[in-house]
């Protein structure tokens, strides 16, 4: 479901700088404002405002590419706002977008994470599996199933980066997961978070 071209409007001038803005999601956005998108070459492309303003940015490609890097929000923020397209304009809310704040709960376990994804009067679901260490459907919550030759069996950090990018299509996340202390996946995601995404741990009740 791609969002109304408002909200992402409103994502490129937020505070702090998001970091998950799709760029199918700004193509949507341009295409509204009456813009055009034009591809330079194999990497770059060029967006053009009715005005004749225009900017340049770099979009390479495969999935983990998807979003916008903070250099091209700030790109496209500035081309916008020296042609007087802000949210305010609109009235939309920059930083609190109340009942349109895009909301994920995730189920999760160590075999999947049930993903439903709440914005407005609509939702989507989908679900999460993973392929590395933890689709062998070891039960790593036991001991004898996490050590091996003497120590614990390592982390799924495929799927621990893949749950972090279903954060990331958030404004707000209510993680539940299934049983308690190490029983959890939920302390192993916190801590992936932590040294890698430390951003994205604001958005989350657990």
């Amino acid at each position: 479901m791609t969002p109304a071209p408002q909200i992402t409007l409103e994502a490129l001038f937020a505070h702090p700088l998001r970091h998950n803005i799709r760029w199918e999601h700004l193509c949507a956005l341009w295409r509204s404002l009456g813009g055009e998108i034009e591809r330079l070459d194999q990497q770059r492309l060029r967006l053009r405002l009715p005005d004749g303003s225009d900017t340049w940015m770099h979009q390479s490609g495969g999935r983990h590419h998807a979003v916008l890097s903070a250099d091209d929000v700030l790109r496209v923020r500035r081309l916008l706002d020296d042609a007087g397209i802000r949210p305010q304009a609109s009235g939309m809310v920059s930083d609190e977008r109340g009942d349109q704040a895009r909301r994920l709960l995730i189920r999760l376990d160590h075999r999947s994470a049930d993903a439903y994804w709440f914005e407005g009067d609509g939702f989507e679901h989908a679900t999460l599996q993973p392929h590395g260490l933890w689709a062998t459907g070891q039960n790593l919550t036991h001991r004898h199933d996490r050590d091996v030759a003497g120590q614990r069996a390592p982390l799924d950090h495929e799927y621990l980066s893949r749950l972090s990018e279903l954060l990331e299509s958030a404004d707000r996340v209510l993680v539940l997961g299934h049983g308690h202390g190490e029983a959890s996946l939920i302390p192993s995601l916190l801590r992936h978070l932590a040294h890698h995404r430390p951003d994205l741990l604001n958005r989350i009740d657990a």
